[in-house]
């Protein structure tokens, strides 16, 4: 299967791990090709930076298109730049959302049978399935520890879109 991801930091990065692990084609959807490396080091094929082209005919290019597009971004407007690029009978599953509201282009979605979910993810049993699948295929997070002085500069980098990965507070 092609699986998407929509913004490869903290989530969207184990996503890409966790879709290479169970035998998938990956894309890694970013803002621009600062994190291309990156997704790529984690397993991704393609790359598609959404500031350069059109992800959703990016997507289509690539085989056809995407079966499940995971939307870990902050944005859902990143989200449904996204749903023309996946393949008849594909899902969008949001993990990340924004403010703005989910627009969905009807016709397109009863065409091909596309599917939008949901989830909130971290529930005791989604936690308990992560850390058995993470230990069972050697998938760790990459966390930076900083100091609790250094939290405001990591919130900074956070609302302007710079930061990478997750950092931990470490006291």
């Amino acid at each position: 299967s092609r699986v998407a991801v929509v913004g490869a930091g903290g989530v969207g990065a184990l996503a890409v791990r966790y879709a290479v692990a169970m035998g998938a084609r990956v894309a890694v959807i970013g803002r621009s090709r600062r994190g291309e490396e990156a997704a790529k080091a984690l397993g991704a094929e393609l790359f598609v930076a959404a500031q350069e082209s059109d992800p959703a005919k990016a997507l289509k290019e690539w085989d056809g298109g995407a079966d499940l597009v995971l939307n870990a971004s902050p944005s859902t407007e990143a989200a449904t730049a996204t749903l023309g690029g996946l393949a008849p009978d594909g899902t969008l599953m949001l993990c990340g959302y924004g403010p703005e509201p989910l627009v969905l282009p009807t016709q397109p979605m009863i065409l091909n049978r596309l599917r939008v979910g949901a989830s909130p993810s971290g529930s005791p049993h989604d936690l308990r399935d992560a850390l058995a699948f993470s230990a069972s295929h050697d998938i760790l997070p990459d966390v930076t520890p900083i100091g609790l002085d250094e939290a405001p500069a990591v919130l900074e980098a956070m609302d302007a879109g710079t930061a990478h990965g997750r950092s931990v507070i470490v006291f």
